[in-house]
């Protein structure tokens, strides 16, 4: 096999609770869902040692996890080259983990091409970041600690949500700013995981939503767009999406832009990864 493509699926954080600190690191209790919005992979084997990347982003940080992963790959499996392209549609800093789910993309291209095990990766994802490991699973889960704990959740019900962008904010400073403010819209997850697993709909939350909100004013507009067409709204990550679900896709998106939002619809799904 010389070449792989493959889709790789951004998350939402149905809720997120900050319970402690750990040295400089927050710890987490956390319950995730991957959804519908993809970017797309391709890795190509190549015969020398070099590595050629193409994003197709307006702003690619310098030092992404891109690269991040396939240093530690090489780390790994020794010398290698090849040619990776990302086609990028999750939104950039968007709170949905786009670089993360990047990074396990190419994490499970490589290690297909030269026949490594990846259910090995385990190492090399917590080196690239946080939920590398859980974006290469993907589906329901229960996410603790710095991130480094994930406890797969039995659940094969699927919900429609609908999603509002903006201007994204830097995760470095949502906490920074969290530390300040403090937070608030703590969930009880074992509550959350039932109504999950009995198809009703979950009472969500995200503990980082007023630090993020006072760098940007307007996930406060967006969150109040939702309520206004009477859904719950909820915060991924550290911002800036704003989603909520919906059981009336159509309709409730068709409010939406008649407001003069740009809201788009996705739905959840069991697995991060989806080879071509």
């Amino acid at each position: 096999m010389e070449k792989i493509a493959l889709n790789v699926y951004g998350k939402i954080n149905l809720s997120l609770n900050i319970v402690g600190v750990s040295g400089k690191m927050h710890l987490l209790d956390s319950v995730l869902a991957s959804i519908s919005l993809c970017d797309t992979i391709c890795v190509r084997k190549r015969n020398d040692d070099k590595i050629n990347l193409i994003f197709n982003a307006d702003f690619v940080p310098e030092n992404n996890t891109v690269i991040k992963a396939v240093g530690e790959m090489k780390n790994k499996l020794g010398a290698f080259g090849v040619d990776i392209t990302v086609d990028k549609r999750l939104p950039l800093s968007g709170g949905m983990g786009g670089s993360s789910a990047d990074a396990a993309g190419v994490i499970a291209a490589i290690s297909c091409l030269y026949g490594f095990d990846i259910n090995q990766t385990k190492d090399v994802c917590a080196k690239v970041g946080a939920d590398v490991y859980y974006m290469l699973r993907g589906g329901y889960a229960k996410m603790s600690g710095v991130g480094d704990i994930i406890e797969p959740i039995d659940c094969s019900n699927t919900y429609e949500i609908l999603c509002i962008n903006d201007v994204g904010t830097l995760t470095s400073l949502v906490y920074k700013q969290y530390d300040e403010v403090g937070g608030d819209g703590f969930v009880d997850n074992d509550l959350l995981i039932a109504a999950l697993q009995s198809g009703k709909a979950p009472m969500l939350g995200n503990m980082l939503t007023r630090a993020a909100s006072g760098l940007n004013a307007n996930i406060l507009r967006n969150i109040d767009a939702f309520k206004r067409i009477g859904l719950s709204p909820n915060m991924t990550g550290s911002g800036a999406t704003v989603y909520a679900i919906t059981a009336n896709p159509s309709l409730d998106i068709d409010k939406l832009r008649q407001m003069g939002f740009n809201a788009y619809c996705a739905r959840t799904r069991d697995c991060g990864i989806e080879f071509l």
